[in-house]
C-alpha cells in the first residue's frame, strides 16, 4: 500500500522512546516502585487530569480508531447515537460507583465482591475479568501491528511482538504512574493523528461542501432511527439505551478504570475526572466518524477491491496511506496514533491484571508476604500477563468480524455479567452470595449462548446500504437496490437463529439483567441476606430513594435502608470499625 519515509520512522521511534523514558522516570524517581501502593495504585495521589485523559486512553483504543470509521463508511453514520449513551454511561459511575468502591478504600475492584458477598463470588469475578481482559488484549496487539505491517510491509508478527514488549517494559518499569503518564502523552498523539488524517482527506476531496454533498448522495447520513427491534445491528435504542450498560460495565465495574478513580487523591478529584472524560470521549467518537465520512467521500463510485483484502480495517488503513501519501512523517504520526492508542489499552489492562492477581488470588494465601517480595511478584505477574496477550493475538486474525465488533461482544458476553454481580450487591441488600454464584453463572452460560451461537450461524440483520455509485445511477438502478432490500428483510431468521441475531449492543443488558433475575429467585429460595448481616458502606441506597414517599419503617421492612454513609469521614471511620474484624478473620483464616 505505501513506504514509510525517513520522517515517519523517527516520529514512530519518538513515540516509542518517549514512552519507553516515562516508564523508566517513574522506575527511578519518588519512591522508585518499591512498595505495591506505589506500584500498583499510584500512591493514591493523582490529580484529575491525568486521570480523566488516562480514562480516555483506556477506552480509546486502536480497534475505536481502525473500527468506528471502517463502521460510518459500510453503514453510515447511525453508529454516532453511541454518544447518547457516554451521558447516563458516566454519571452513573461518577454518583454510584465511585463513592462505594472509594470510600472503601480497595486496591482491587474484586475485594468488593468479598466484602459484600463471599470469597468465592471475589474468586469467580476476578477470573472472569482476567479472561475477558486477556482476549480482548489480543485485539489491541494486533490492530496496530496489521497497520504497521500494511504501510511498511514489516513483519506482523514482529511488529505484535514490539508492541508488546515495549508495553511490558514501561508497565513492568514504572507501575500504575507510568501508565498513567503515558496515557496522557498518547491521547495527544492520538487526537493529532485523526485530526491530520481528517485535514490532508477533506482537502484532497474538494472541501467540506464536496465531502457534505458526497456523503448525502451516498446515503450516509443516517436519521433517528426508532425501531424498537432488539434483532436490529444498530438503532437509537441499540446504541442509546444498550450503549448505557456497555459504558457501565467499562467506566462503572472494570478494574482498569477503577483503579485509575482510586488512585485519585481524594473522592471529588475521582468524581471530577468522570465527567472531565464526557467531552473528551465525544470528541474522540466526532473524530472517528467524520473520518469515516470522508473516507466514503473520497472514495465515493470507485472500486478498490483489487488493492485492499476482505477487511474493512484494510480499508482505513489504504485511505490514511493513500490520503497522505508525498506528505513526509505524516503517515508516521497516523501509525503512532495507532500504537498510542493500542499501548494506553494494553498497558492498563497489564497493570490492572497484575493488581487483581495479586490482591485477589494470591495475597490472601500469603498473608505474611514481605513488601519487597510482594512489590517484585507484581513486576513478574504484569510482564507474564504481557506475553500471555501476545500469544492472544494469534487468535485475532482468525475472527470474520469486523473487530469493532468483535472488540464489544467481547465486552458485552463478558462485560455484562460482571456489571450484573456488582449491581445485585450494591442495590439489592437481599442478596446473598448462593444467589450472586448462581446468577453469574447463568449469566456467563446464557452470554457465550448467545454469543457463539451469533458466531456459528452468522446472522446479522443489517440491511446493507447501497453503494455510492448505485445511488448515482439511473431510477431503475435505484428500484432494484429497493427490492433487494425487501428481500433482505423478508428474509430475517426465525425461532432459535433470530434469538442468537440479538443485536451485539444489547448484550451487555441483556447479561446484566440475567444475572440480576436469577440471583435474586436463587437468593429468595435459600434465604435472603438480613440487613444487619450486610457490611455496611456496601450498599448503595437506591431502592431507598426510589421509595421515598414510603414511611421509614416500610422501607425498613423492605430493606432499604442501607448503611451508605452521607459523609467520608464519617463513612471510612465506620468502615474501619466493622470491617476490621472480618479482615482479620480472613487475615487469620
Amino acid at each position: 500500500m505505501g513506504h514509510f519515509a525517513v520522517a515517519d520512522y523517527v516520529i514512530f521511534a519518538v513515540l516509542l522512546a518517549a514512552s519507553m523514558g516515562i516508564g523508566l522516570y517513574h522506575a527511578l524517581s519518588g519512591g522508585r516502585q518499591r512498595t505495591t501502593q506505589e506500584f500498583l495504585m499510584a500512591d493514591r495521589s493523582m490529580r484529575c487530569l491525568p486521570v480523566s485523559l488516562s480514562l480516555i486512553a483506556s477506552f480509546q483504543s486502536a480497534v475505536a480508531i481502525i473500527g468506528v470509521p471502517a463502521e460510518i463508511y459500510t453503514h453510515g453514520t447511525q453508529y454516532w447515537f453511541i454518544g447518547c449513551a457516554y451521558i447516563l454511561g458516566l454519571l452513573i459511575p461518577a454518583h454510584v460507583f465511585i463513592p462505594v468502591l472509594y470510600r472503601l478504600r480497595l486496591s482491587s475492584t474484586y475485594q468488593y465482591l468479598e466484602m459484600r458477598f463471599s470469597k468465592a463470588v471475589r474468586i469467580c469475578g476476578t477470573l472472569t475479568f482476567i479472561f475477558q481482559t486477556v482476549i480482548y488484549m489480543g485485539l489491541c496487539v494486533y490492530t496496530p501491528a496489521f497497520a504497521l505491517n500494511a504501510v511498511t510491509g514489516f513483519e506482523l508478527w514482529g511488529a505484535v511482538l514490539a508492541t508488546g514488549l515495549v508495553c511490558t517494559l514501561y508497565t513492568t518499569m514504572g507501575g500504575l504512574k507510568a501508565v498513567i503518564w503515558t496515557d496522557v502523552f498518547q491521547t495527544v498523539v492520538m487526537f493529532a493523528g485523526q485530526l491530520a488524517v481528517i485535514v490532508v482527506g477533506v482537502q484532497q476531496t474538494g472541501g467540506v461542501s464536496e465531502v457534505w454533498r458526497k456523503v448525502r448522495e451516498g446515503n450516509r447520513i443516517s436519521a433517528l432511527d426508532l425501531n424498537p427491534d432488539p434483532t436490529e445491528r444498530h438503532t437509537f435504542w441499540t446504541l442509546g439505551v444498550g450503549g448505557i450498560f456497555l459504558m457501565l460495565s467499562l467506566y462503572g465495574v472494570n478494574q482498569a478504570q477503577v483503579q485509575r478513580y482510586l488512585s485519585a487523591r481524594t473522592e471529588k478529584e475521582a468524581v471530577r475526572s468522570c465527567y472531565m472524560v464526557f467531552p473528551s470521549l465525544q470528541l474522540a467518537l466526532a473524530l472517528s466518524c467524520v473520518m469515516g465520512l470522508v473516507m466514503f467521500a473520497r472514495y465515493c463510485g470507485e472500486d478498490h477491491s483489487d488493492k485492499l483484502g476482505t477487511s474493512s480495517k484494510d480499508m482505513v488503513v489504504y485511505f490514511v496511506m493513500d490520503m497522505l501519501q508525498g506528505l513526509p512523517g505524516l503517515p508516521g504520526l497516523f501509525i503512532a496514533c495507532l500504537f498510542s492508542a493500542a499501548l494506553s489499552t494494553i498497558s492498563s489492562a497489564f497493570n490492572s491484571l497484575a493488581t487483581v492477581t495479586m490482591e485477589d488470588l494470591i495475597k490472601p494465601h500469603f498473608p505474611t508476604m514481605t513488601e519487597a517480595r510482594a512489590t517484585l511478584l507484581s513486576k513478574v505477574l504484569a510482564m507474564s500477563y504481557g506475553l500471555l496477550c501476545l500469544a492472544m493475538a494469534y487468535l485475532t486474525h482468525l475472527m470474520g468480524d469486523s473487530v469493532l465488533q468483535v472488540a464489544l461482544k467481547i465486552f458485552g458476553m463478558v462485560g455484562g455479567p460482571i456489571l450484573g454481580l456488582f449491581c445485585l450487591g450494591m442495590f439489592f441488600p437481599w442478596a446473598n452470595s448462593t444467589g450472586a454464584l448462581a446468577g453469574l453463572g447463568a449469566g456467563l452460560a446464557l452470554a457465550f449462548w448467545v454469543g457463539i451461537g451469533s458466531i456459528v450461524t452468522r446472522s446479522s440483520s443489517t440491511r446493507p446500504l447501497p453503494p455510492c455509485r448505485a445511488v448515482l445511477l439511473s431510477d431503475n438502478m435505484t428500484t432494484a437496490i429497493h427490492a433487494a432490500l425487501l428481500n433482505v428483510t423478508l428474509s430475517r431468521p426465525s425461532g432459535l437463529k433470530r434469538f442468537y441475531s440479538l443485536s451485539y449492543m444489547w448484550y451487555s443488558a441483556f447479561n446484566c439483567f440475567t444475572v440480576i433475575l436469577i440471583g435474586l429467585i436463587i437468593s429468595f429460595l435459600t434465604g435472603p441476606m438480613k440487613e444487619e448481616d450486610v457490611t455496611p458502606g456496601t450498599v448503595y441506597p437506591l431502592l431507598g430513594k426510589l421509595l421515598c414517599f414510603l414511611p421509614e419503617h416500610l422501607k425498613k421492612k423492605l430493606c432499604c435502608v442501607t448503611p451508605l454513609g452521607h459523609t467520608v469521614s464519617k463513612t471510612v471511620n465506620g468502615l474501619h470499625k466493622k470491617i476490621s474484624p472480618q479482615r482479620r478473620y480472613i487475615k487469620h483464616v
